[in-house]
């Protein structure tokens, strides 16, 4: 199957399992419809956003169930109803971003995708459950708030109709009692359906100046009702002064209804002029309020639109890093530095107007999801580099291992250093085994570099000590210098030749200079006692050769020598008829006469040359024999 037919049927997967999901999702909408509740006009306008500000990035399902239980609890209903639809949207793509790793797990195994099911999820069944007991908790206070204002409906209907008919009787000192209790009773009533309000309101304050115009008796009473009607008013305007201080716009317009309410629950004051002198005052009060909440939701509003557009750079910010393909670690860290300071800056932007709210935070959180994917991506397929990376490593520390125990520094010492070069060639392993392996390379390399280092401790020792004896040695040479006898000269010089070869290494560094020194001394001593050139050379030969034949690897070093000797015999040899081929094409002529002498001086100095390279052939031969017995 092709990745491309891959995704495609992961996709119809996942289109099969939301339609599994169906019936759970319409019993959620279902609660939902029943939960919400009625809000009076314009109130929303004046609602403070309080969101949620915790950061969910990094929650697992756990965590989220943990969070769901914890909203079961909440006080504030509304506010733990838009927390839970958040995290309700985090849940649901933990849950498919698992989904599409369990179908690419199963399509990998070389299984149809049209025949994954996905197995059960107990996380995802709990955290569904607590949703919908927190949908069903949400809709039962709904339900009680409703029930609640029918009875506050009736009780208020009840007390109409009550005045209705006091209103109609006769005044009396018990009915007027008893029309002030209703006033109060009225007062103390809480809301009813927003479809009633005015209706009932109209009711109630036509019978109330009904009654009050119907009578004139007790007018001592009345007009200490009015007084005290009077103290209410002002004193609820008063409370509409000290909202000014007020900096919650969402309390003040609670408080200010409230006021609003309870300004026209009051019974009428002792004049029409001083009716209308407070309502105005009250009213005017009020809308001073309302126009600088206004004001101020304005600039909020503003703000916000200004906080959408911010996140929209924020989102493009996202769109860019995830189109554009990374393929070094190096880089992958750094973007995901960026993104991570992308996020403290969307959470440090205040809130967006509500309206775009759920869809810029879709739009921003599906970025950080393809984000994540295709980082998962990298480091997955990192990963089984990685496994290829760790047993390179294990092979080169083998390989060193191997190494560490040998006494042949010069050889491995280059070996060992073409490893660690490989070892840096080679990428990152797993972090659990980064410490591990690498401490068993540089312990194998630390155990050959140290014997290294250690044996060339001593030989530098024992160089400096065969320093000294070769310096003797040429101090012997030298003495040779007082003697007269050539054969007891030559004896002892031989002698001391075995030796100087016997001594073994000095410093490196000076080892030319020695050798030098120690020949110089040798050729005094044949300059000085004059026998045959031939012959001081003859024996001189024969001296090297023996010194050779007597050192380590001795006959490899006559047989290397023989063939040096042979080479350049074979050379000479073959110079020698390429002259005398010349010669033949030369005309009878004095020009011609001249290169002819010339070119048979050059034949007669290589056929010498080549009886001397003879000469020191047989020397050499007839020393190679004993020595290869």
């Amino acid at each position: 199957m092709t990745d491309q037919n891959k995704e495609q049927s992961i996709e119809e997967i996942n289109l099969k399992s939301n339609n599994e999901e169906h019936l759970i999702e319409a019993k959620i909408t279902d609660l939902e419809k029943k939960g919400d509740t009625e809000e009076q006009e314009g109130e929303h306008d004046f609602e403070e956003e309080k969101k949620d500000s915790t950061d969910y990035s990094s929650f697992s399902k756990e965590d989220f169930i943990k969070k769901a239980n914890e909203l079961i609890d909440a006080i504030n209903i509304k506010e733990a109803h838009d927390t839970f639809k958040k995290i309700r949207i985090l849940f649901d793509e933990l849950i498919k971003s698992g989904r599409i790793v369990q179908i690419k797990e199963w399509a990998d195994e070389g299984k149809e995708v049209r025949e994954f099911k996905a197995p059960y999820d107990e996380q995802k069944d709990n955290f569904y459950k607590i949703y919908a007991k927190f949908l069903e908790k949400r809709a039962e206070e709904k339900k009680q708030a409703e029930e609640e204002k029918q009875k506050n409906l009736k009780a208020k209907q009840n007390l109409i109709e009550k005045l209705k008919d006091l209103s109609a009787i006769d005044e009396t000192e018990l009915v007027f009692g008893q029309v002030l209790d209703i006033q109060k009773e009225w007062r103390q009533i809480r809301t009813v359906p927003q479809q009633y309000m005015q209706e009932l309101w109209d009711q109630y304050r036509l019978y109330i100046e009904k009654f009050y115009d119907n009578h004139s008796i007790n007018n001592e009473l009345k007009e200490r009702d009015k007084i005290k009607n009077l103290e209410f008013k002002i004193d609820l305007l008063k409370k509409i002064d000290q909202l000014k201080e007020e900096k919650s716009i969402k309390k003040t317009h609670i408080l200010l209804n409230k006021y609003h309410e309870e300004f026209r629950n009051i019974g009428p004051v002792q004049t029409k002029e001083a009716s209308e002198d407070i309502w105005n005052r009250f009213k005017s009060a009020s809308d001073e309020i309302l126009s600088s909440r206004r004001e101020q939701m304005e600039t909020i509003k503003a703000k916000r639109t200004e906080n959408l557009e911010l996140k929209k750079l924020l989102c493009e910010k996202m769109d860019t890093l995830i189109d554009i393909p990374y393929d070094s670690v190096k880089i992958w860290k750094e973007k995901i530095e960026e993104v991570s300071s992308i996020f403290v800056e969307w959470k440090s932007i205040g809130p967006v107007p509500e309206s775009s709210n759920d869809i810029i935070w879709r739009r921003f959180r599906e970025a950080q999801n393809k984000f994540n994917a295709t980082k998962k991506e990298f480091f997955d397929g990192l990963n089984k580099n990685r496994e290829d990376n760790l047993q390179k490593k294990i092979a080169l520390c083998e390989k060193a291992e191997k190494i560490s125990t040998s006494t042949q520094f010069d050889v491995y010492s280059k070996e060992l250093i073409a490893l660690q070069e490989q070892w840096k060639s080679i990428g990152p392993v797993f972090e659990s085994m980064n410490e591990k392996i690498w401490k068993r390379f540089r312990t194998a390399c630390d155990v050959f570099f140290s014997n290294r280092n250690e044996f060339y401790k001593e030989r530098n020792t024992e160089e400096k000590v065969n320093l000294e004896l070769k310096e003797a040695v040429i101090a012997e040479v030298d003495a040779l210098l007082l003697l007269e006898d050539a054969s007891i000269v030559f004896e002892k010089l031989k002698a001391l030749q075995q030796k100087w070869l016997n001594i073994g290494f000095v410093p490196f560094k000076i080892k030319q200079d020695l050798n030098q020194k120690y020949s110089k001394s040798v050729d005094a001593l044949y300059k000085k006692f004059k026998q045959a050139s031939e012959e001081n050379k003859s024996l001189r030969m024969k001296d090297h050769f023996e010194m050779l034949a007597s050192s380590p690897n001795g006959s490899e070093k006559l047989r290397q020598e023989e063939k040096l000797l042979m080479d350049k015999i074979r050379m000479l040899k073959e110079n020698v008829e390429t002259l005398n081929n010349n010669i033949g094409f030369f005309a009878k002529s004095k020009k011609a006469d001249e290169l002819k002498l010339q070119i048979e001086q050059k034949i007669n100095i290589s056929n010498s040359q080549i009886t001397k390279l003879q000469d020191e052939l047989k020397i050499l031969k007839s020393l190679r024999t004993p020595v290869n017995k």
